[in-house]
């Protein structure tokens, strides 16, 4: 199997996650920051390569990679080659996330409208015919009502070129529910909804999924690996067809699992859980979609047919259009 070769989907992708190392310290040194030159620095000081205490110890390290963000000129080349690499990956599909506020954060002279702009330029200058992308806006759970209100504002006022919506950062448990009325804003102007949600190991976290599904109507969840441990969770995720958007080796660097064979990617399989398979914050791990693949195939002996299931459920979970979804697919999608 040439994992190279298969049609691919992406749907959890942060774009702040995506950089070249060598676009990362050319703008390094025109901007007037730090970075390594020697590669094995930079994989220390700027990565995440190995297993972190936890996922709140992995959040800090976006420090050095926020920075970079400083510019219209950037965001819009950082955008436009990641979705080159996506497109050297094979991918067909790809969903690209972020969040307006955390770029925003600390780089005065970059708006929400402005950064938005950038990084809309930067899909259009990548446009091609063998790729789909689509935006997904992100609030982030740490804000406090007002910022919250306002990043969800500015993701409905940009509905034309979003196609969905997701509460990030660390979960917060059933605190989730003050995001309602924000999300029902969203899917009244006719935006899609995933959530991050069920990624710590803390004996809640079903029940968290649970509360997102049940209460915010969540079309699909970021991670929600935690969900194995109730069968109750994990037969309304199959009742209800929400996909889980699963990140194997983030929920490894980030001890969320102790190993990628012991990720529970293939019990939610075996219960009728659809899943798909992500990178998540690519660049900052070191890792490409590609990588993914080859762990799961080598760890957990998975086969080009199971590639191929997970990849037709992630285009048809997808919240792209059904019609801009199939002219790239390679096989027929059902309709959502």
């Amino acid at each position: 199997m040439i994992i190279e070769s298969l049609p691919k989907v992406e749907l959890h992708c942060h774009l702040e996650g995506c950089f070249r190392p060598a676009t990362i310290r050319e703008i390094g040194r025109t901007i007037g920051l730090d970075v390594p030159l020697d590669p094995e620095a930079f994989r220390r000081e700027w990565l995440i390569t190995e297993p972190v205490q936890n996922l709140e110890l992995a959040l800090h390290k976006f420090a050095n990679i926020q920075s970079i963000w400083a510019s219209t000129e950037i965001i819009e080349r950082l955008t436009y080659e990641a979705c080159e690499d996506a497109c050297a990956q094979n991918l067909k599909i790809l969903e690209l996330r972020y969040s307006p506020d955390f770029i925003a954060s600390g780089h005065e002279r970059l708006s929400f409208e402005a950064i938005h702009g950038a990084v809309v330029r930067g899909v259009e200058r990548a446009r091609t015919p063998d790729l789909a992308v689509g935006l997904i806006g992100i609030i982030r759970k740490i804000l406090d009502p007002r910022q919250a209100a306002y990043t969800t504002d500015f993701i409905i006022a940009h509905r034309d070129s979003f196609v969905g919506i997701d509460l990030a950062d660390q979960d917060i448990g059933f605190g989730i529910r003050r995001f309602a009325p924000m999300i029902e804003r969203a899917r009244a102007a006719g935006l899609h909804f995933t959530t991050h949600c069920g990624e710590d190991d803390v004996p809640e976290a079903p029940q968290h999924v649970r509360v997102a599904i049940e209460e915010l109507g969540a079309e699909r969840i970021g991670h929600g690996i935690y969900i194995h441990r109730d069968p109750q969770v994990m037969a309304l995720a199959r009742a209800r067809q929400v996909l889980f958007e699963l990140c194997p080796t983030s929920n490894w660097l980030t001890s969320s699992v102790s190993s990628i064979s012991a990720h529970p990617i293939r019990a939610l399989m075996a219960h009728g859980v659809p899943v798909s398979i992500n990178s998540d914050d690519p660049s900052l791990f070191g890792i490409d979609l590609c990588h993914e693949y080859r762990v799961l195939h080598r760890d957990l002996a998975f086969t080009r047919e199971e590639f191929d299931r997970c990849n037709d459920a992630a285009a048809s979970h997808s919240f792209l259009p059904h019609e801009v979804k199939q002219r790239v697919w390679p096989r027929p999608i059902p309709a959502r």
